[in-house]
């Protein structure tokens, strides 16, 4: 195993030698290649003396006579570390080396039956590698969602950039090709995409990152500008007095302070009183002790003001604060001038930010709420590098500001209404890069109150949208489906709310050739979906159907062949459904149903003990329902 390990390595450094480009001169492709050259010599003589006796002398030698190769390349590193791809050092060839030269054949953890899947993981790229054991952090107890993911992996200096990309797509990029290669998987849960590492990589990444591999010379960053023994901190609040004994003697780069809402730490009371300040006196203390932190995450927490000293760390990238109980954002926060991400949603009592956020020149995130309205400063205009913007309330003058946010990939806004549709068309049309629109006449709050919301939502007749777009989100009445969404062929997400359309209008959704995921919420008001809705040949590539409804009672037939792709079935808040199509056992693919809440005769045919519907789900793995009646979840 030493010898392949070793050897594949040289097998990355020819490959460099193939892909360098005019930006490297042919003496340094000479002296590369000569490190090569002495490598093999050293690893030749090395093989055969230690297939032939203990070699723990020439183990030491050989691992000296690395060292010295490794100091030349990184001499030559140094002197190319503008180019896209990274210089592997040898160092990782002798770790390689220290693990398998006891000839026992084992892998990483120890395990017989792990090493196939330690091999993968070791011929990972060192970025794809890096972002697994990053997303091995997160636990069961702290799910990430991918949009959360992606804006992570660049504040922590994980990505390595390339000329002229945008860092949240080689994000993405990353993120799928561990989906592709299984190491990752997605879930939807909560309405929404969660990243979670797949066992047994999830074993051999928390394993690497215990013996302290994983994180040691910053092999996790590719940013070297942070101190080798840094560390990533997690601590789960649950109602008792976080001490300092929660952080080591190493700088502290990326804390996470997450409350545990499976103790009652949401509850009303709870968020009047706010979190006693002994119980996080050590945090607020050591804030400006934490000059290299770059990742603050104080989520679920009913804290009720910050620290002025949020301003001292001038380092931080990304400032998370979902679900507090702030009252302001202290004006210090202009200087944070290298921060990427602030997400504020859904704030207890916040409603206005600090002037102090337009100094912000490098945000990139702004994550606004759409159920609480926030007013921001004027002149968001000057936010140019900001990549999305999400719950923004329109307010006189603030799509006007929208057009030099051109480089914009998402944008939620709120309170839109058809007197803003000819300036609305004309701003969002400069932004080509635009994946992500959302537009909602109200907020969520102001919906569940009023179900029958008659303001209409602007269809921006002249409205051309970027091809770009590939999620649209609409909130608020429509007379008619927008004649555009039907032109948008590289949508994959759609989501339909309050808009109360009729089935003549949806039968066009399903010629969209790329749709993978639709919600409908309060969308289709109808008592009865019939199988004409959803019919053979349409939505080749739907994988996820969410349905809200109160009226509908039943969904009658799926014809055979429809659907082919459906992987995840909910039903939310359909209270009155009492029957699921016949077909439904037709489809292959769905490995999710989730019916909230359960209709008690609904349950009864579902039974697996005699319910006279339960052939229609015996196939899906995964099925969770939940009982009013019981106000619980339910085994069928």
């Amino acid at each position: 195993m030493a010898e392949a390990s070793t050897k594949s390595f040289l097998q990355g450094l020819r490959s460099i030698i193939l892909q360098e480009d005019g930006l490297v001169c042919n003496r340094k492709r000479e002296s590369i290649a000569t490190i090569i050259h002495g490598a093999d010599n050293c690893i030749d003589q090395y093989v055969p003396e230690t297939r032939s006796q203990d070699g723990s002398d020439q183990k030491a030698q050989f691992c000296s006579e690395l060292e010295k190769i490794d100091t030349r390349l990184a001499g030559i590193s140094s002197q190319r570390s503008q180019l896209n791809m990274p210089l592997l050092l040898m160092s990782e060839a002798k770790e390689e080396i220290g693990q398998s030269s006891s000839g026992d054949g084992v892998d990483l953890v120890g395990e017989e039956s792990l090493a196939p899947f330690a091999l993968n993981y070791r011929n990972l790229p060192s970025c794809l590698r890096s972002c697994l054991l990053y997303c091995s952090l997160f636990s069961e107890n702290i799910l990430i969602s991918r949009g959360r993911l992606v804006r992570l992996l660049v504040a922590e200096g994980i990505i390595q950039e390339r000329a002229g990309e945008v860092m949240e797509n080689i994000a993405e990029e990353n993120i799928n090709q561990l989906v592709g290669q299984r190491m990752l998987r997605v879930e939807i849960k909560y309405k929404n995409e969660m990243i979670e590492v797949v066992d047994p990589y999830l074993k051999i990444c928390r394993h690497k990152l215990h013996q302290g591999k994983g994180m040691e010379g910053n092999l996790l960053f590719s940013d070297s500008n942070f101190p080798k023994s840094s560390s990533i901190v997690f601590i789960l609040y649950s109602g008792e007095t976080i001490t300092s004994s929660s952080f080591n003697d190493h700088p502290v780069r990326s804390l996470f302070v997450i409350g545990d809402i499976s103790t009652g730490l949401t509850s009303a009371d709870h968020w009047e009183e706010g979190i006693p300040d002994n119980h996080w006196t050590c945090i607020r203390k050591a804030i400006h002790n934490f000059n290299f932190l770059r990742v603050l995450e104080l989520e679920n927490l009913c804290i009720k003001s910050l620290p002025e000293e949020i301003g001292d760390m001038i380092q931080l990238r990304y400032l998370g604060l979902k679900h507090s109980a702030l009252d302001e954002i202290p004006e210090s926060i202009g200087n944070l001038q290298n921060l990427q991400t602030l997400d504020i949603r859904y704030p207890r009592s916040l409603r206005v930010l600090p002037g102090a956020v337009l100094n912000l020149l490098q945000l990139r995130h702004l994550k606004l709420s759409m159920m609480f309205k926030i007013k921001v400063p004027s002149g968001m205009g000057i936010l140019t590098n900001l990549q999305s913007l999400t719950g923004l309330y329109v307010r006189h003058g603030i799509i006007e500001e929208l057009r030099s946010l051109t480089q914009l990939r998402k944008l939620e806004l709120i309170d839109v209404s058809e007197e803003h549709g000819s300036e609305l068309s004309a701003s969002i049309m400069k932004m080509t890069g635009l994946v992500s629109l959302s537009l909602a006449t109200k907020d969520i709050i102001a919906y569940l109150l009023d179900y029958e919301n008659d303001e209409l939502l602007p269809t921006l007749e002249q409205f051309s949208p970027p091809p770009s777009i590939k999620r649209l989100h609409l909130y608020g009445r429509l007379m008619d489906l927008p004649h555009w969404v039907c032109t948008m062929e590289n949508l994959t997400m759609l989501k339909l709310g309050y808009s109360f359309l009729s089935e003549e209008a949806f039968s066009v959704l399903q010629f969209l050739p790329n749709l993978k995921y639709l919600r409908l919420w309060g969308a289709y008001e109808v008592k009865v979906i019939n199988k004409d809705f959803f019919k053979v040949g349409g939505f080749p590539k739907l994988e996820t159907l969410i349905i809200y409804s109160k009226n509908l009672l039943e969904w009658t037939e799926i014809e055979e062949g429809a659907l082919p792709s459906l992987s995840f079935l909910f039903f939310l808040y359909c209270k009155r459904l009492r029957n699921l199509p016949e077909g439904l056992q037709y489809i292959s693919m769905l490995r999710v149903l989730e019916i909230w809440p359960l209709h008690p005769d609904l349950e009864r045919r579902l039974k697996c003990d005699g319910g006279k519907d339960n052939y229609k789900i015996k196939h899906i793995p995964e099925k969770r329902f939940f009982s009013s009646f019981l106000n619980t979840w339910v085994e069928i």
